[in-house]
């Protein structure tokens, strides 16, 4: 018998699986290589919100775990993934740079916003009003990473497949899915949870969020820049910019409308021509408190779920998996903001006896 099955394979499949694995746990990941969002975000690993200069919740606490855990990851799958980069906030008038110079001497946000206006010096950018530097961050490189923790592992831990609900018998003493028995099954599925006839009653909200990545040899890989939107180096002359925001549209179908969108604020920083390579769409799991969900069904003690990363996953994904590892295994409690017996008062549980 499995410990674990693990359903989806995105920044929450991999990191419950790697703690499974750390643990010498059986597991067995199911997931549809098709979707999911983790492999078409930009891996910005950043615990400050430049848009309203706060912290991200418990910020600064997930970052320290997470580079150490990512450090962990690269040695024992002998492969760079996790890049130090700052991110370059630049700005459009005094009033941002004024903006920027309170932020920088708040409690929290003091620790990585220097508070030093630089000058731009970079032809390949438009010269606003120069652009403060968000230091102590960096960029993880999800689909290589995902990518070379499948490689490395058994073919007979990897199913690619759409996960088939009605398959899935639930006991007492655990779960059988299409013969294999497991203890656990955790459900890692992204905005695909919308589906999922045991938790489709969580508020995972969903936002669709577009995206190019064009060709610009000319523009330096040395750092992330942000204005209205984010430019971020992937691989040679590559970068991914992004991203949109829709909490309408549910579809990973890209836009005219986005792209259009994109390319009039990739316009209004780049001073360079460029090159479009491709433009795509992703539903993150954002979630209506935006906070990640994680927990135990309430009817049934074997059926877990971890999901609601939203657009900090990169960050929040390791200790989170390291949370659910220790309440699962060893009934540890984790914090009641990420809990999902939150939303009890006020959301219906499915209520299904056991087959």
């Amino acid at each position: 018998m499995l410990d674990a099955i693990i359903v989806g394979y995105g920044l929450a499949g991999f990191h419950y699986a790697w703690q499974m694995k750390q643990h010498q746990k059986k597991f067995l990941v199911i997931a549809d290589p098709l979707v999911g969002a983790s492999r078409k975000a930009a891996g910005i690993c950043n615990p400050t919100v430049l848009k309203r200069y706060t912290m991200a919740w418990e910020g600064k606490m997930f970052l320290d775990f997470a580079l150490k855990h990512y450090t962990t990851i690269e040695a024992e799958l002998d492969n760079p993934f996790f890049h130090s980069l700052p991110i370059h906030r630049y700005f459009f008038n005094g009033i941002e740079q004024n903006e920027w110079l309170v932020a920088s001497q708040r409690s929290g946000l003091s620790s990585f916003l220097n508070p030093e206006i630089e000058k731009t010096t970079d032809k390949t950018l438009k010269d606003k009003a120069g652009y403060g530097i968000v230091e102590h961050l960096g960029k993880l490189d999800i689909k290589s990473m995902l990518n070379c923790f499948k490689e490395k592992e058994e073919a007979k831990s990897f199913w690619e497949e759409v996960f088939d609900y009605e398959a899935l018998k639930i006991h007492e003493y655990g779960v059988i899915y299409k013969g294999i028995k497991a203890k656990s099954i955790v459900f890692c599925e992204g905005f695909g949870l919308k589906k999922n006839p045991w938790f489709d009653y969580l508020p995972l909200v969903g936002s669709k969020g577009e995206y190019l990545i064009i060709k610009a040899p000319e523009l330096s890989r040395e750092r992330i820049v942000k204005g209205a939107i984010f430019i971020a180096p992937i691989e040679n002359d590559l970068f991914w910019i992004g991203a949109s925001f829709s909490q309408k549209d549910k579809t990973d179908v890209p836009t005219d409308l986005g792209k259009d969108w994109l390319i009039q604020k990739l316009n209004s920083i780049l001073n360079i021509p460029y090159e479009v390579i491709n433009h795509e769409a992703a539903v993150r799991p954002t979630v209506s408190d935006r906070r990640p969900l994680l927990g135990v069904h309430p009817s049934y003690s074997n059926l877990y779920v971890f999901n609601g990363l939203g657009t900090r996953g990169v960050l929040m994904a390791p200790k989170l998996s390291q949370w659910l590892y220790e309440f699962v295994h060893q009934r540890k409690q984790f914090p009641n903001e990420v809990a999902i017996d939150r939303f009890e008062s006020y959301f219906s549980s499915p209520k299904t006896k056991y087959v």
